[in-house]
């Protein structure tokens, strides 16, 4: 069955679909008319709505992004390694601890292998940390208990699994293709700085959106000093960017500046023997901890510890804003620490707005019509199916066809909506004298 997305590696917003109060996924453009049937008033597209949405989000007051792991899809590297899926995690662990180590940890702590099609790289992880945290404690009141050797093997894989894990999701370099971040961070760069910043949540711990802004030339306020050994500390987020000319007291503040809050952290923090958190890609090791909180279910008591919980709290504050557009792009709703903010800010805020954009909402074989139809040519409109969405998603659908305006669903990918993303009119000149030497440095590249 050929897959709605086969041969669309860039960003096409053509390719959006929104959905409407009538309960139905409308395609961008709109049906053209029938030459045999004069009578048939053709359909409009979702264009002129899902653009006039997208404009709106650019001139609010805030605005609060939230990135899942489906965004970094549409990163490339050419013959090598790009972003792990669950089923990529699940592979990579298995080959890191050969096939018969892992096939005993995972009959052990599920009861059977599991086949093609039940591989849960989240779940596998949780139910070995219960079970080591149950064979601790057995262990401890009994020094002679026959569970120390079980209890090694299991924290030897767990350390193993996590091991492979970081290495699967350092995937960005200097080559890697960034065309949807460069392109999502660069329209939003173009906002009046007078605004408050951007700010940029996002699940994953690669470097797509470091990497994109590094290129551009944007500022992402993260949180680290500026000081040789780049440190965490939460009141960074505080500080902004300015410019002073010698000749004024005047300050400018800068533009192209964003707040950047990495909620699961990331493959280039490192804990310290003495707690601090610091940049650094050095080799792990007990005086140079990941800070990661790898796939399972303990993610909800992990994002209690610092630096996780200042991000939290910086999303939950940021949703209580007046004025507030949230664009969520490639986040399932799996996680209930971030979907309970979101559905409670939805609540409780009248004036904030959600966009939200998946590629899961729609199936993405072609069921229901012949998969060689050119884009021109599909279904107008495809009928709401959420059985197999998240509890949040279906609440979201729900309110849309109840007349909530606040609501944007969109079925499509991170690099369709960063596609669609309406370019601000009007440059400054420094902002033009970016954009040419921006040129100059693809030109570079190629």
């Amino acid at each position: 069955m050929a897959n709605f997305w086969d041969g669309e590696p860039e960003g096409k917003k053509e390719l959006l679909r929104l959905l409407t109060r009538e309960g139905k996924w409308l395609r961008w453009e709109g049906e053209k008319e029938d030459p045999e049937d004069s009578s048939k008033k053709p359909k409009a597209g979702c264009k002129d709505q899902v653009e006039e949405a997208l404009l709106s989000a650019l001139h609010s007051t805030n605005v609060v992004v939230l990135l899942g792991s489906g965004a970094s899809f549409s990163a490339k590297n050419k013959g090598g390694q790009n972003a792990p899926g669950m089923w990529h995690l699940w592979q990579a662990v298995k080959n890191g601890c050969g096939e018969a180590a892992f096939n005993d940890i995972a009959n052990s702590v599920i009861g059977h292998v599991p086949t093609e099609g039940e591989e849960n790289i989240e779940a596998l992880l949780s139910l070995c940390k219960m079970s080591i945290e149950l064979l601790e404690v057995r262990v401890e009141k009994n020094a002679a208990s026959l569970d120390r050797a079980r209890l090694k093997q299991l924290k030897d894989f767990v350390a193993t699994a996590e091991r492979e894990i970081l290495a699967q999701v350092d995937f960005v370099s200097n080559v890697t293709e960034l065309p949807a971040h460069t392109k999502f961070l660069r329209k939003f760069a173009r906002r009046s700085s007078e605004k408050p910043r951007v700010k940029l949540f996002t699940t994953n711990y690669d470097l797509c959106i470091e990497t994109a802004g590094l290129r551009l030339g944007v500022v992402l306020v993260d949180g680290f000093s500026h000081s040789a050994e780049q440190w965490f500390n939460r009141d960074h987020f505080d500080y902004d960017i300015v410019r002073r000319v010698a000749s004024s007291t005047k300050a400018d503040y800068l533009d192209g500046v964003f707040h950047l809050y990495k909620l699961h952290g990331s493959v280039d923090w490192r804990r310290r023997a003495d707690e601090v958190v610091i940049r650094s890609v050095d080799d792990t090791g007990e005086d140079r901890r990941p800070v990661l909180i790898y796939p399972r279910s303990s993610k909800y008591q992990e994002a209690f510890e610092s630096p996780y919980l200042d991000m939290f709290a910086a999303l939950q504050a940021a949703l209580r804003e007046p004025d507030t557009t949230l664009i969520v792009s490639g986040f399932g709703f799996a996680d209930d620490h971030i979907s309970a903010p979101i559905w409670s800010a939805i609540e409780t805020n009248l004036s904030i707005r959600l966009i939200l954009c998946d590629s899961c909402f729609v199936p993405h074989s072609r069921r229901d019509h012949e998969p060689e139809l050119p884009l021109e040519q599909e279904k107008q409109e495809i009928e709401l199916d959420l059985e197999r969405q998240m509890q949040h998603q279906k609440r979201l659908a729900r309110l849309v066809q109840q007349g909530d305006t606040r609501i944007t669903m969109l079925n499509g990918r991170f690099e369709d909506m960063a596609d669609a993303l309406p370019m601000i009119s009007g440059k400054t000149d420094r902002q033009l004298l970016k954009d040419r030497l921006e040129t100059l440095r693809e030109e570079g590249r190629a």
